[in-house]
């Protein structure tokens, strides 16, 4: 593999670490009256309780007449597209002053987990005019949901329960894998042969994928303790799940214009209109998940896709489908070996499978409830993916 992509990756790793914010549920920020003001309440951020007796307290640098306001899930988007403040804050579900400089609230008991936004507003918020004084608060949250004996210790929201055993079993098979393969591999590799630079590129992207793996079970480990987790580990795994992506991308718009099965097949890399195609896809690629990682604190949401930019990664991917469809007709119909054939016949339906997991995987997740839409996506991608790297 030629070494250019390897710096191209480390720029694109650099580049993701700098823009994408860090955030965890032992949550830290600051609140102004003038934010307040302009927003009819200041967000701050959500929370997903389990059906139980759950805990929510705070710590805050000064004391203030402002509240803390929970909305429902069920109500929220209601909630945030009232154009009237002091409807909009009526319509939470419960409140937490900020009289002292720390506080706690039990949230009670539900039929079933819900997410809870959470808004502050002091008394200035829904006045005609400005504050007179911006007063700033710096504040720490922490959200507890009971652990299996009840008690409240438990950092992860419901939409993360289960997440931590997920990543623990999916290490445990990409090491069974390694011991199984790896030897084998290697020696296909030292061997050369048409289909080295494949296997190359192929255990590129699976490394990728391992060791974001390795990064997301560290981080989820350190949340289950503390709620915040090690955020530069989440942020990395998710940069090195994108790039993995874009590496089989790479990798699969090659083999669809016959490189290593054609002999007048050149390098993906040294075709310059297959080098301008891949990397406009990257770029559009990475542009598309920097704007998505933008709309929410939380880097999982690059697995939902649920705002505009999600949906054009799965725009973009659509048609990347289409042009690897179209290359392949085109490439089959020169080709007069059938082995040829049959092989590109099979990559055709892996590709499909590929391309197409994302889209029908967000329109199985519709059907399910929020916080099981995360855990949907992953567990399923999971599976795709060790389908597609499956030697």
């Amino acid at each position: 593999m030629d070494f250019s992509l390897l710096f191209a990756y480390l720029a694109v790793c650099s580049l993701c670490v700098l823009w994408c914010p860090v955030a965890g549920k032992v949550y830290r920020g600051t609140v102004s009256s003038q934010r307040a003001w302009e927003e009819n309440g200041q967000f701050v951020t959500k929370f997903c309780f389990h059906d139980q007796k759950a805990l929510f307290r705070f710590t805050s640098n000064a004391t203030s007449e402002g509240k803390w306001h929970f909305y429902l899930d069920e109500y929220w988007h209601h909630a945030f597209s009232e154009p009237d403040c002091e409807r909009k804050i009526a319509m939470s579900r419960f409140r937490v002053d900020v009289a002292g400089m720390s506080g706690s609230q039990y949230v009670n008991q539900w039929i079933r987990p819900h997410f809870w936004f959470v808004v502050y507003a002091d008394p200035v918020t829904c006045q005609s005019s400005p504050p007179l004084t911006n007063e700033v608060i710096e504040f720490e949250m922490e959200f507890l949901n009971p652990d299996w004996s009840g008690a409240a210790n438990d950092q992860f929201g419901d939409d993360l329960r289960g997440l931590l055993l997920f990543y623990s079993l999916l290490m445990l098979l990409y090491i069974a894998g390694l011991s199984l393969y790896a030897h084998q591999v290697w020696i296909t590799i030292s061997k050369g042969g048409p289909m080295h630079e494949v296997l190359q590129m192929l255990t590129l992207a699976m490394g990728l994928h391992f060791i974001s793996a390795i990064l997301m079970l560290i981080h989820l480990w350190r949340y289950s303790a503390n709620g915040e987790g090690i955020p530069m580990f989440s942020v990395l795994s998710e940069v090195l799940e994108m790039l993995a992506q874009c590496q089989m991308i790479w990798m699969l718009l090659g083999i669809s214009v016959g490189w290593t099965v054609s002999s007048n097949s050149s390098h993906p890399i040294r075709d310059k209109k297959l080098l301008l195609i891949n990397v406009t896809v990257t770029v559009i690629h990475v542009l598309l998940v920097l704007w998505e990682q933008s709309y929410d604190e939380s880097h999982y949401t690059y697995h939902i896709h649920e705002n505009l930019p999600g949906w054009l990664l799965v725009s973009l991917r659509i048609g990347l489908a289409l042009l690897i469809s179209y290359n392949l007709h085109r490439t089959t119909s020169e080709e007069r070996s059938a082995l040829k054939k049959d092989f590109y016949h099979g990559f055709a339906i892996g590709c499909h499978l590929w391309f197409f997991a994302f889209p029908m995987l967000m329109v199985v997740a519709i059907f399910f409830s929020e916080y099981h839409r995360l855990k949907v996506s992953i567990y399923n991608w999971a599976g795709v993916v060790q389908r597609k790297i499956q030697p």
